[in-house]
C-alpha cells in the first residue's frame, strides 16, 4: 500500500461561471440540463452543501438550514467541468432550495456520469448525520426534545439500518431506466462517502478509461491504478488518516472493526462481487437500452428503455429521504419514437414544453419531527410558480413527483369546458399509452369518477399531459388533491394571453397518435410461471401512524430490510403476478420495483367497498403504483390491494422494491431481490 494520498482540492473554489439567473417574478424556473451530445450523456454531477432559506412551511417558522444539494456540470475539456446548474446566488440572503439539474438523453445512448461527494460532514450539527458511519452506538441520527431526552429514535426503538442515519453517505437511482442493477449501471447498493480531495481533475484520466472501454462486466475490468487508490482511500478512512471536513483535521478514532470498510470490500473482491463502498467518486457508465440495433434487425433485448419522462435521485438506504427532502432529486428526460412523433404533430413542441418537478424541501423528514404536518408542494423551486400560454396553443407538461410524501390525484384544472385549460394524458411513469387509454384517460377519468382507479401521482409517479389553452385569455389553477394531508392544493397558475395560434391545435387522434411500442403489449397470463404475495404494513397491534408509541416500524411480509438476505429471486425471462397487499390503515403505500415496469391489471380499494378496476385488456405500464389502506370495518380489516404483472428480462442481477414513501423505506419497507440466470448455479450469497 502506498503513503497516504495527498490530492489538492483546487479548482472547487474557482470562479463561478456565468449561468442564467432565475426569473425574478414568480415565473416558473426552468432548470438547468445537460444534454447528450453525440450519442453521449456526459455529466459531472457534485454532492455538496450550503445554507439555504426555508419560508414558513408546514407548522415551522422561517430559518436557514443546511442542505445538501447536487450541483450539475458539463463532463468537457475544464478540469472540474463547466457549471451548468444552480445558478449562482442573486441579492443579499440565502437561497431557496433547488431541485438537481435535468438530464436529457435518447433511447441507445451511452451514459458517462462522474458522480463526486464533497459534503461537509463538518458543516451539520452534532448528531445529524453518520453516527453509524463513525462507529457510535446505535447508529441512528437523533433529534433532542426541548426539555430533554430524545424523540428519535428512544421511543421508535430502533437499529441500523432501519432508522435515519448516513446522511452524506450518498449513490444515485436512475429511477425508469431499464439497465443492468449491478456495477457502473442503476446500482443502488453503492454507498459512496464523502472526499473532498477526490475532484474530478483527479479521476478524469482513468474515468475517461472507463468511459471509452464502455460498461465493464465485472469491477476487475476497471483500471488497476483507481482499484488501487480505492482501497488506499478505504484504509485511511478505517484508520483516519483523513477526514472529510474543509479544515482536513481528525475528528474521530479510528473506527472498531465492526465498522470498518475496507475488510468488507476486499472480500467482495475476492468473491468476484462489486463492492459496496466507495470514497469520493464514482463512474456511472451504462447504455440506454435499445430494443433493435437498426431497422429490421433482430432484437438483440426482450425489452426496450421506454423513451418517456424518468428523473434521478439519491438512494442510500436509511438517508434516502433526508437526501430527497433536501432537494437531491432531478428529471431524466430519455427521448426516442415517442418524441419524433410528437413532433410530426407540433413541429414547435420542445420550445415550450414544460419540465415540473413537484417536491417537499425541509432539514429533516417528517417521522424525526414528531409531527405529521403538512408541507408545502413546490414546482421547479417555487412556491406556485405561474406558466404563460398563448389561447388555442398546446404544450408538452412533464410532471415529476419528486415529493417524499405527497400521495396524489391529479384534478387539474377541474371539470373540463371550453373555457377552461383542457388536458390529455399521454404516458404513465414514463411509459406512453396505447392509444385506448390515451382516448379513454384511463387514469383521470376514474379519478374524476370517485372510483377505485384513485392515487396516480404518488412519490415516484410521473405523468406527462398536453395541455390546451382555452381560446380566450384568463387565469387558471393547476391542482392536486393530496391524500396524504387531506387537501387540494394549486401547485401553479396558467396565464393565458397573447397573440392566439392560429388555427387553435388539436389533440391528437387515432390517425396521428405516436406508434406504440411492440415489447409493451399485454403480458399474456399463460405465460405467467409464478404467482407471489407481499405484505405491506407494520409492526403486530398498531392501529395507526401517530407517534404516540413511537414511529411505526414499516415492514414488508412481517420484515424489514435485512442487508445482504434476498427476499425474492426470480429467474431472467420469467413472468410473474404480484398480490400487492397493504395492512395498514389511511396509508397508501406507494410500491416501486426498480429496473423494470409492470402493467397495472386489478386494484381494490376499501373506501369503495364492492367496486374492483379490473380491465380485460390494454393494461397500463407503471414502475410506481400505490397501494389503497385497509379500512377497519366492524372489527375486521378489510385489505387494499393490487394486483400487478412482470417480466423479469434481459438484465440479471441485485436491486430492490420498496415503499417510495421514502421515510417508510428508510426505516424498513423495502426488500433485497436479484434476478439470477436459469442456466447457471444460485450464488451463494
Amino acid at each position: 500500500m502506498a503513503t497516504a494520498i495527498t490530492v489538492s482540492g483546487t479548482g472547487l473554489a474557482g470562479v463561478t461561471p456565468a449561468v442564467a439567473q432565475p426569473a425574478a417574478s414568480n415565473d416558473l424556473l426552468t432548470i438547468g440540463e445537460i444534454k447528450s451530445e453525440n450519442g453521449k450523456l456526459r455529466a459531472v454531477l457534485r454532492v455538496t452543501n450550503a445554507n439555504r432559506r426555508m419560508p414558513a412551511d408546514g407548522g415551522m417558522e422561517e430559518r436557514t438550514v443546511m442542505l445538501r444539494y447536487v450541483e450539475g456540470r458539463k463532463a468537457d475539456d475544464t478540469p472540474e467541468g463547466t457549471l451548468v446548474w444552480p445558478p449562482p446566488p442573486s441579492g443579499s440572503g440565502f437561497p431557496s432550495p433547488l431541485p438537481a439539474p435535468t438530464l436529457r438523453a435518447r433511447v441507445g445512448d451511452r451514459v458517462e456520469i462522474t458522480l463526486l461527494n464533497h459534503v461537509d460532514v463538518e458543516a451539520f450539527p452534532k448528531g445529524a448525520l453518520d453516527n453509524a458511519e463513525k462507529g457510535e452506538a446505535g447508529g441512528c441520527q437523533q433529534v433532542p426534545k426541548a426539555s430533554g431526552g430524545e424523540i428519535y429514535p428512544a421511543e421508535a426503538k430502533d437499529v441500523a439500518p432501519n432508522c435515519f442515519h448516513a446522511s452524506s453517505t450518498t449513490n444515485l437511482h436512475f429511477h425508469g431506466t431499464h439497465v443492468t442493477p449491478d456495477g457502473l449501471g442503476d446500482n443502488v447498493l453503492l454507498q459512496l462517502r464523502p472526499e473532498m480531495r477526490v475532484t474530478r481533475k483527479l479521476v478524469k484520466p482513468e474515468f475517461d478509461r472507463i468511459f471509452a472501454a464502455g460498461p465493464p462486466f465485472n469491477f476487475r475490468q476497471l483500471p488497476d491504478s483507481w482499484k488501487r487508490r480505492q482501497l488506499q482511500l478505504l484504509k485511511q478512512y478505517d484508520d483516519n488518516a483523513v477526514w472529510q471536513g474543509k479544515r482536513g483535521t481528525p475528528g474521530r478514532p479510528a473506527l472498531p472493526a465492526a465498522n470498518r470498510l475496507l475488510p468488507p470490500t476486499e472480500a467482495a473482491i475476492a468473491r468476484g462481487d462489486w463492492p459496496t463502498y466507495q470514497i469520493g467518486a464514482y463512474p456511472y457508465c451504462f447504455d440506454l437500452t435499445d430494443y433493435e440495433r437498426a431497422t429490421g434487425a433482430t432484437p438483440r433485448f426482450e425489452m426496450g428503455q421506454c423513451p418517456g419522462t424518468h428523473w434521478y435521485h439519491a438512494h442510500k438506504h436509511g438517508s434516502t429521504a433526508i437526501n430527497v427532502f433536501n432537494g437531491m432529486a432531478g428529471v431524466f428526460i430519455i427521448e426516442g419514437k415517442y418524441d419524433d412523433d410528437l413532433l410530426k404533430i407540433y413541429p414547435d413542441l420542445k420550445k415550450t414544453e414544460k419540465v415540473l418537478i413537484v417536491q417537499n424541501f425541509t432539514d429533516m423528514p417528517n417521522l424525526m419531527r414528531g409531527t405529521f404536518d403538512q408541507q408545502s408542494l413546490w414546482v421547479n423551486g417555487k412556491l406556485k410558480p405561474t406558466i404563460t400560454m398563448r389561447p388555442g396553443e398546446i404544450q408538452l407538461w412533464r410532471l415529476v413527483n419528486a415529493s417524499v410524501r405527497a400521495v396524489t390525484t391529479l384534478t387539474a384544472f377541474g371539470a373540463e369546458s371550453e373555457a377552461k385549460p383542457q388536458i390529455r394524458q399521454i404516458a404513465q411513469d414514463g411509459v406512453q399509452f396505447k392509444y385506448e387509454n390515451y382516448w379513454d384517460e384511463a387514469l383521470l377519468r376514474p379519478a374524476r369518477e370517485a372510483t377505485p382507479r384513485t392515487n396516480t401521482f404518488a412519490p415516484g409517479n410521473r405523468i406527462d399531459l398536453l395541455v390546451r389553452a382555452p381560446l380566450a385569455d384568463g387565469t387558471f389553477e393547476f391542482k392536486l388533491c393530496d391524500t396524504t394531508n387531506d387537501t387540494d392544493p394549486s401547485i401553479l397558475s396558467l396565464k393565458v394571453e397573447g397573440m392566439p395560434v392560429s388555427p387553435a391545435q388539436e389533440f391528437p387522434t387515432e390517425a396521428n397518435f405516436p406508434t406504440f411500442p411492440s415489447f409493451l403489449a399485454d403480458i399474456d397470463t399463460g405465460n405467467i410461471r409464478i404467482h407471489r404475495k407481499l405484505d405491506f404494513g407494520w409492526e403486530a397491534g398498531r392501529e395507526s401512524e401517530g407517534l404516540n408509541n413511537g414511529a411505526p416500524k414499516f415492514m414488508i411480509d412481517g420484515k424489514q430490510f435485512k442487508g445482504g438476505h434476498y427476499d425474492q429471486t426470480m429467474v431472467l425471462g420469467d413472468s410473474e403476478e404480484w398480490t400487492l397487499l397493504n395492512t395498514t390503515t389511511k396509508i397508501a403505500h406507494p410500491f416501486h420495483l426498480h429496473i423494470n415496469p409492470f402493467q397495472v391489471v386489478e386494484i381494490y380499494d376499501p373506501a369503495f367497498p364492492g367496486k374492483i378496476y379490473k380491465p380485460e385488456k390494454n393494461f397500463v405500464w407503471q414502475d410506481v403504483i400505490a397501494i389503497p389502506p385497509s379500512v377497519l370495518r366492524d372489527g375486521k380489516l378489510d385489505v387494499g390491494y393490487v394486483k400487478v404483472r412482470h417480466r423479469f428480462v434481459d438484465f440479471p442481477g441485485s436491486y430492490v422494491l420498496h415503499c417510495h414513501m421514502l421515510a417508510h423505506e428508510d426505516r424498513g419497507m423495502m426488500q433485497l431481490i436479484r434476478v439470477i440466470r436459469g442456466d447457471v448455479s444460485m450464488p451463494h450469497h
